[in-house]
């Protein structure tokens, strides 16, 4: 790996670790900021939903300022306004100054996914393997916050944590500013075969309309992936006791295990995509998974823990391929708009999920969500399939 793409991978790895670092920093303090501002919790968590939400429908407006103004540029944005705000937050005296930070960080975060995995797909060459290790970042990230920000609230208070991770924000910053390897914008265009014209393998785009069915795919997997974070901490509470331990930090330690887990499905699904066939490894991946969701489902104790570290071994692995595929199915010049899209779609279904999973649970019980999110995952694999036959004549693989 030359000098240039370990300065990106690096400065992308750092990025998606505190996307979800800030985002989630709420969640494990959440018991401390209702107390200091007297609020209830429905009141602080209405403002984490606004906040989300901008999360997600920022992605598409981002990827237009990514296009347009470079990958690197609004990765520097991403790093300097979410260090800036999580100051703000940090030093907030009223719950109106708190409020409009939580909704801030969420539009900076949406900066964040476009531009940090345009500038892998634009600088590295490798892109399975760098999606990969990205991809195990933002596990970290989102597996370590609640735990972390909950024994340092513990420990100093929650403004503390806020303005704690506001330092990481600002050397990102400054890592970029000062960094002369990593160009401003890619000139990205198709490899010059040995007779001087396009290689065969860039001939053969993919037709717009599986593209379109793989986006559709992406967002059933956006709703699988929110469904399955949203219910399982409490589903294994309820089904997972542990001698000597309460349920509900039975179910947090429980759960951490289980997507620490998700983080060699990460690396085995980038690693595996600079090898193969991307639409044949994210149908196995997808495919791989639905037995998996169904006996969690069915089951408790050690097999429901067993089949949920199966599930998301290869749910997670699903995450690179996706979006090394995603790369591969754009043109060069528009692979910001294609992730925007993408993350516009993820983050706006799996918005749904928090909703449809408690009326199912409410009307049926919640191991129901699990078989319903089994039947969306058999849809998405019937796509996929499709998406394969139709797709025979064109090239998937990654060397473009």
């Amino acid at each position: 790996m030359e000098k240039k793409e370990r300065r990106i991978l690096t400065v992308t790895c750092l990025g998606h670790a505190l996307t979800h670092v800030y985002i989630l920093i709420l969640a494990g303090s959440l018991g401390a900021i209702t107390a200091s501002f007297g609020k209830s919790i429905t009141e602080i968590t209405a403002v984490a939903t606004a906040g989300y939400l901008l999360y997600g429908l920022g992605a598409f407006p981002s990827g237009v300022l990514a296009a347009r103004a470079g990958a690197k540029r609004t990765l520097q944005i991403f790093y300097l306004g979410s260090a800036l705000v999580a100051a703000g937050i940090g030093l907030s005296a009223s719950f109106t100054v708190f409020s409009a930070g939580i909704i801030l960080l969420g539009f900076f975060g949406s900066l964040y996914h476009v531009s940090g995995l345009a500038l892998i797909s634009q600088g590295i060459e490798k892109r399975g393997r760098a999606m990969g290790l990205h991809g195990i970042a933002g596990s970290a990230g989102i597996a370590l916050t609640p735990l972390l920000a909950g024994a340092l609230t513990s420990l100093w208070g929650w403004r503390p944590v806020y303005l704690v991770m506001a330092v990481p924000g600002l050397l990102g910053f400054l890592f970029l500013t000062l960094d002369r390897t990593i160009p401003a914008a890619h000139a990205v265009t198709p490899d010059i075969g040995p007779s001087g014209g396009v290689p065969p393998q860039a001939r053969r785009m993919p037709p717009v309309f599986l593209v379109g069915a793989a986006m559709l795919v992406m967002a059933l997997n956006g709703l699988i992936y929110r469904g399955f974070m949203t219910m399982l901490p409490t589903y294994i509470s309820l089904r997972v006791p542990i001698g000597g331990v309460s349920a509900l930090v039975a179910g947090g330690l429980v759960t951490t295990l289980i997507l620490s887990f998700g983080m060699i499905g990460q690396f085995s699904g980038g690693h595996l995509s600079d090898r193969r066939s991307m639409i044949r490894l994210y149908l196995f991946c997808v495919s791989a998974s639905l037995p998996f969701m169904l006996l969690i489902g069915l089951t408790s104790h050690l097999p429901l823990v067993l089949a949920a570290l199966g599930f998301t071994l290869f749910h997670f692995a699903q995450q690179p391929v996706e979006n090394h595929l995603l790369a591969r199915l754009m043109p060069p010049r528009l692979v910001s708009w294609g992730y925007g899209i993408k993350f516009t779609l993820t983050f706006g279904v799996g918005s749904l999920a928090a909703g449809l999973s408690g009326w199912v649970t409410d009307r049926f019980g919640i191991e129901h969500v699990f078989l319903v999110l089994a039947g969306v995952i058999f849809v998405s694999a019937g796509l996929l399939a499709g998406i394969a036959w139709k797709g025979r004549g064109v090239n998937w693989e990654s060397n473009i």
